[in-house]
């Protein structure tokens, strides 16, 4: 894969990604939650 092929579909994914914790409520939850249960269990 090439730098610019790879620099689009990165882009393309971050942009997805900011867009879907914005507008969709039930997937930035699901995101906060598997990030909180992530962090409680590496906890020290």
């Amino acid at each position: 894969m090439s730098n610019q092929t790879y620099l689009k579909v990165s882009a393309g994914i971050a942009v997805v990604w900011v867009l879907g914790l914005l507008f969709v409520p039930p997937f930035a939850e699901l995101v906060e939650s598997l990030m909180l249960l992530f962090l409680s269990t590496n906890a020290r």
